[in-house]
């Protein structure tokens, strides 16, 4: 999982590889896309191109590319030998170079080694080309050698490629004669179905997928260097693009957020102000009952002994035909009503009651006239329940020096 991550990171998911040949005596440059889903790999495009130029048209800025050099600057000899050293090697194929010139490759096929050669300055300049072009070669390999790759996928002893005819024996490659009028050949590389003219454009793209592509060169340090600035292009591309995603994201994100807090903040502050108002008014309510209660309670302590004095007056002077069901101190003048002040009669009681004795009920009233706190007696009413007792009613009115 990890490796497959790390490999879309650095790659994407499409794989290139271009091989530069020679096609009646003029340059051309086939190429084969490969384009990788899950485990699978599918041959996407191929095509012909005449110079780097017309790649840009065909393939994506910053395209990873695995390059082949198979033409006239390309010069490849096959040796039998058992000497190992590289450069004694080289040597060997091509007496009398200076090998600091040229960049070399050497594929070791059992007992054979091929020996594929070409001058820096012309590979690097191939290569700056392609980056001035904003394509990037990741890795490069000479003449035929990268066939060796995927020799093992064409069940056939002679394979042809754009310009050379190579013999195969169990999985290794044997020989190769240069032939620049090889006919059109279709071969089946692992399920998938390709040209001979392509065959190496496909070896290099699928290189660059299973990196099994192991031959001897002098230009190590040249791949890594390509495959390093690259990979900080790659990384800067998709950090960059990565990066404004994550701002985006971080933003709408905030934006929601900012948008949902926002409304509850606003509902809050209404409930809260809402609040403040019920608050306000709960407390002036207080104020208000406080005031009342106080009144009320002064009112209270200061008639309580004069209630209580009266009422045991009165009490006391019933005569034994006198039943009292109901004494009010102090009545109210009017109906109590809403933000009104409460209005008293003051130094006034209200006394009601039964009677069953007319002449003990007017000698009672007369008695209480003669008390010293009383102003005057008022009746109110007076009338017979039946024939043995009489309801009555009276208003008694106190002087105010009590």
């Amino acid at each position: 999982m990890l490796e497959h991550l790390r490999s879309y990171l650095l790659y994407g998911n499409q794989y290139c590889g271009v091989e530069h040949a020679i096609h009646d005596d003029e340059p051309i440059i086939y190429s084969t896309v490969l384009k990788k889903t899950k485990k699978a790999v599918d041959i996407n495009e191929v095509f012909t191109s005449s110079c780097v130029k017309e790649l840009t048209h065909k393939l994506p800025k910053k395209q990873p590319i695995f390059l082949i050099v198979n033409n006239e600057h390309v010069l490849t000899k096959t040796l039998k030998s058992e000497q190992t050293d590289d450069l004694k090697l080289v040597n060997k194929a091509f007496p009398n170079i200076n090998a600091s010139e040229f960049y070399y490759e050497i594929l070791k096929q059992d007992t054979l080694f091929f020996v594929s050669i070409c001058r820096q300055s012309y590979i690097d300049a191939l290569i700056k080309s392609y980056t001035d072009n904003n394509l990037y070669i990741l890795n490069f390999s000479l003449g035929n050698t990268s066939l060796a790759s995927v020799v093992n996928y064409i069940d056939e002893t002679v394979i042809l490629t754009s310009n050379t005819s190579i013999t195969t024996e169990n999985g290794l490659m044997k020989s190769m004669d240069l032939n620049e009028t090889i006919q059109k050949k279709q071969y089946y590389v692992n399920g998938l179905t390709v040209s001979n003219s392509h065959v190496l454009s496909l070896s290099g793209a699928l290189g660059l997928i299973v990196h099994n592509h192991q031959s001897f060169t002098n230009y190590k340090n040249k791949k890594d260097a390509l495959l390093n600035t690259y990979r900080q292009i790659r990384f800067f591309n998709q950090f960059l693009k990565t990066g404004l995603l994550f701002i985006l994201g971080v933003l709408m994100v905030n934006f929601l957020f900012f948008n949902f807090y926002f409304g509850k903040t606003k509902v809050l502050h209404e409930a809260s102000q809402i609040n403040q108002a019920a608050k306000e008014k709960v407390v002036k309510l207080h104020e208000t009952v406080g005031k009342l209660q106080k009144m009320t309670d002064d009112m209270l302590k200061s008639s309580s002994s004069k209630s209580s004095f009266y009422i045991n007056a009165i009490v006391n002077s019933l005569p034994k035909s006198i039943l009292l069901s109901e004494i009010t101190y102090q009545p109210l003048e009017k109906k109590i009503k809403k933000d009104k002040t409460i209005a008293l009669k003051k130094n006034t009681m209200i006394v009601s009651g039964d009677s069953n004795d007319s002449e003990l009920y007017s000698e009672w009233i007369s008695n209480l006239e003669n008390v010293d706190w009383v102003h005057s007696i008022e009746v109110l009413d007076y009338s017979d329940l039946k024939m043995t007792a009489s309801h009555f009613s009276i208003k008694i009115n106190m002087t105010d020096d009590q």
